[in-house]
């Protein structure tokens, strides 16, 4: 009967995290934001909360979440020994935030924002393989529970909601609270939806299945980032079923960068600023900015908000770096960046020998991070893409046993 009780308790706590998160998706179109050029419309929150519910619901979730992740990643981590590496980052990490809004005066939550950001996801990763190892779940099945209900969310919004107006351009509604979080949970989808095509040894469906689902995210959102993130994937994988990519793949890492460098010197008014939509000013910025700081300022950061200010370009608002790994140095620090990057090449190196496709999903991700305010520091998002991670990273491990006993 106690054996029972037990069983009972983690399977109910595995559950509150699993309502917690379609409750955060649920409502997540409630944070969805009219543009200054759409100010004539009626927002979400205004035609379509019919329960009455708060605004903020979807992000006030995240205080109930992360506390349920802690508690069930810690109650139950002898059934994934890594996830006590884990919460020794997020501790290590924690302490890092503490001590530069002691130094600099700022806000305890403000400072600890990135560091929750992160860690709820992972520890999300955790408590998925936790319970898979546990009770032998088939995350499969509740992977594809989620798809399914990110994509009849993505359809409702298509037909009934606003336009998403991005770069004075009108695309497709979104549900997710933003077009970059909306494309980003997208991408997490469609690389859990290859993967099941690549398992089923399916080439030439998965080469179909590439080019459908990144057209219908050109041409329907266009989130360059998203597209980025989803396209160096998409590489890896094409490189792993196609010994014809293999060969063109080399014949395009000699000639692409030769034609780009004839382009700059043929063309030579090509507007960095607009290319980037700005980033390049703000880069530039960011760098006189750094410039004015002390061994503690790089060190521990100057604190939370330091990273928001004004340029040429983005004149009518503050703005952050549109890099996270310039943002974690100029907030947090350089100790702070060095110990994230290791974090995840500690998940790189869960799977033991490297796998491909494990490793450039991460990748990808932090990548999305150098560039742009990345998939990593959206946890809407990033929940969904560490879902798919657990699924990957459990059937390499089955995999690699199953080779093991033979």
């Amino acid at each position: 009967m106690k054996t029972t009780l037990k069983v009972n308790l983690f399977k109910l706590h595995f559950n509150v995290i699993v309502v917690l998160l379609v409750v955060k998706l649920l409502f997540s179109y409630l944070l969805v934001r009219l543009s200054y050029f759409q100010r004539h419309l009626k927002s979400n929150s205004e035609s379509y909360n019919f329960l009455g519910v708060p605004t903020e619901l979807s992000n006030s979730i995240e205080y109930l979440l992360l506390p349920v992740l802690i508690l069930f990643v810690f109650f139950y981590r002898k059934w994934a020994k890594f996830s006590v590496r884990i919460i020794l980052f997020l501790v290590i990490m924690a302490v890092l935030n503490i001590i530069t809004g002691l130094i600099n005066d700022v806000s305890f939550l403000g400072s600890l924002t990135f560091t929750l950001k992160i860690f709820s996801p992972i520890l999300l990763f955790c408590s998925l393989v936790i319970y898979h190892n546990k009770t032998d779940l088939d995350l499969k099945k509740l992977l594809i529970r989620f798809f399914k209900l990110c994509i009849f969310l993505t359809i409702i919004a298509i037909f009934q909601f606003n336009p998403t107006f991005n770069r004075l351009t009108n695309y497709l509604p979104v549900y997710f609270d933003s077009i970059h979080t909306h494309n980003y949970i997208l991408v997490s989808i469609f690389i859990g939806v290859s993967y099941f095509i690549y398992r089923n040894n399916k080439s030439y469906q998965l080469i179909l299945f590439f080019a459908i689902s990144f057209a219908f995210l050109l041409i329907g959102y266009n989130v360059r980032t998203a597209l980025i993130m989803y396209l160096i994937y998409i590489i890896a994988m094409l490189f792993l079923v196609s010994d014809l990519f293999k060969y063109l793949l080399v014949k395009l890492a000699i000639f692409v960068p030769l034609f780009i460098i004839l382009g700059f010197f043929v063309k030579s008014e090509v507007d960095l600023t607009e290319v980037s939509s700005g980033r390049t000013t703000m880069y530039a910025d960011k760098v006189e900015q750094l410039s004015t700081y002390n061994l503690k300022d790089w060190l521990f950061g100057r604190g939370y908000g330091s990273d928001l200010i004004y340029t040429d370009v983005w004149w009518w608002d503050k703005k952050g770096a549109h890099s996270d790994f310039i943002t974690f140095v100029v907030e947090n620090g350089v100790i702070y960046l060095l110990i994230f990057i290791v974090l995840f090449m500690y998940l790189i190196s869960l799977t033991k020998k490297i796998n491909i496709i494990y490793t450039i999903t991460i990748l990808s991700a932090l990548f999305s991070g150098i560039i742009s305010n990345g998939v990593l520091v959206r946890p809407l998002a990033n929940y969904v893409l560490f879902m798919v991670l657990a699924y990957i990273y459990i059937d390499i491990k089955q995999r690699q046993n199953l080779n093991y006993q033979h």
